[in-house]
């Protein structure tokens, strides 16, 4: 971890999921997003935007932490793909030099400073490489992937962002025992408990 870190602004907006992924898209591509459709039996079509979501971040031999998946009438736009690990939500904060971050953790929202810390002073070394996201008009949609509807949508630098992701495992977990969960709040280290981010850098600044 470094001693001093890169400044972060957080916002108020989170972005929930009920269980599975979120999407992070160009604004004006989303439109074109199906989400998750199904039948009168509520069965899941195979072939939606939502249900070839879950498959780029649970192909049949692996279960990665996020992927790219392209969507539209003829595969023309490309959203990135991040699992989560379940239902919750997802804090944003925009950092320097164009960066943006999501983070999730397990905590109470008002209990979430020690991962966010750790997210946003990991380094490249504890990132895994995704690839790059085309955000050409400077707003960026995240939403859980099932819905059709924008959940955020972000003033970003418009351009070409690097992709990484990066899990953390705490010391403590990932759940407060109920005796701190509803006692005055407490100090914390970094690596107390777990969190997952999906960080997007300006890689043609």
């Amino acid at each position: 971890m470094n001693d001093e870190l890169p400044a972060h602004t957080w916002q108020s907006t989170t972005v929930g999921s009920e269980g599975g992924p979120l999407l992070v898209c160009e604004a004006d591509a989303f439109p074109e997003w199906g989400g998750a459709l199904h039948d009168s039996a509520y069965t899941l079509d195979p072939a939606c935007d939502y249900a070839r979501a879950w498959s780029a971040v649970h192909p049949s031999d692996d279960d990665l932490e996020a992927a790219f998946v392209r969507f539209g009438a003829h595969g023309q736009h490309t959203g990135l793909v991040w699992e989560m690990d379940g239902e919750g939500s997802a804090e944003i904060a925009y950092g320097p030099a164009g960066t943006f971050l999501l983070t999730r953790s397990w905590l109470p929202r008002d209990r979430r400073d020690a991962p966010r810390r750790r997210a946003a002073g990991a380094s490249p070394a504890q990132e895994t490489e995704v690839g790059e996201l085309q955000l050409p008009g400077g707003r960026a949609v995240v939403v859980w992937a099932a819905e059709q509807a924008a959940g955020a949508v972000l003033r970003v630098e418009p351009g070409t962002y690097r992709v990484t992701c990066g899990w953390h495992e705490g010391t403590r977990g990932r759940y407060l025992p109920q005796e701190e969960m509803y006692g005055p709040p407490r100090p914390y280290a970094d690596d107390d408990w777990s969190c997952r981010w999906v960080r997007f850098t300006r890689s043609d600044a």
